[in-house]
Order: C-alpha cells, then structure tokens, then sequence
C-alpha cells in the first residue's frame, strides 16, 4: 500500500512537471515578445496575434484612443467579419511600408482561399497603435 502511495505522488509531480513545462514553452504570437522599435516586424506580428485570436495581446498595442475606439471586443468582431470574407488563412503574402511623415503605416496583405486581406497598420513614432484598416485586394 505504501509503494502504491508513492508511485502514484512520483506520478502525479512528473505529470505536474511535464505540463508545466509544455506550458513555460509556450511561443506567444503577442506583440510583446518583438523590439517596440521594428515596426515592420510589429505590424506582421499584430496580424499573427489576430489570426491566432490573440485579441487581448494585439490590442495592447493600441494608444488610448485606438483602445476608447475599437478595444478588444471591436478589433475581434472587426476582424472575425472580414477573415468570414476572406476564408482561410494560408500564409502572410507581403509587408511594405506607406511613406508617411507624420505615422509609421505599414500593410501586411495575408492570402486567404477567397480573397486577400490588407491589414494597415498606423503607429505612432512612439510606437502605439494608431490606426487599423482591414481591407480586400
């Protein structure tokens, strides 16, 4: 009865253990995890958080008026519309930078099994969220 009792603790702790490190692996796709400054990276990052579903991450992003706006709940109906058009997600086609003076705006164009989506991307040169357009090429 008492090796039964331990095997079954041994047990339980290396199924603890295991999960916990599954989890500690995780990759985000979040906005968090790449350099404030690289926004071309950014802006493909936003839109990998939106594909994933990551609303709460992608949103984080966002200066004070994108988040009075938009916010979690808008940025998931906004896009849960437009992907609905789309159709499937199959890969980020391109990503290019809209010469602006005043704004970073970037376009990140992902290919779906209808039609493409034209993610723009406004950020401030402090690098908040601006600006979010969803259009179809």
């Amino acid at each position: 009865m008492y090796k039964r009792k331990t095997v079954t603790i041994v047990l339980f702790f290396a199924a603890l253990i295991i999960v916990l490190v599954a989890c500690g692996n995780r990759e985000e796709p979040g906005i968090s995890e790449i350099d404030w400054d690289d926004h071309d990276v950014r802006a493909e990052q936003f839109v990998k958080a939106l594909l994933n579903g990551d609303f709460t991450i992608a949103a984080e992003g966002f200066n004070d008026e994108m988040d009075r706006a938009v916010g979690v709940i808008g940025l998931r109906r906004a896009w849960n519309n437009t992907v609905r058009l789309a159709g499937e997600y199959k890969y980020i086609e391109k990503t290019e930078i809209v010469p602006d003076d005043d704004y970073d705006i970037y376009n990140v164009v992902t290919n779906h099994n209808r039609r493409n989506i034209n993610s723009r991307i406004v950020f401030t040169h402090d690098g908040l969220i601006t600006g979010l357009f969803f259009s179809f090429e």
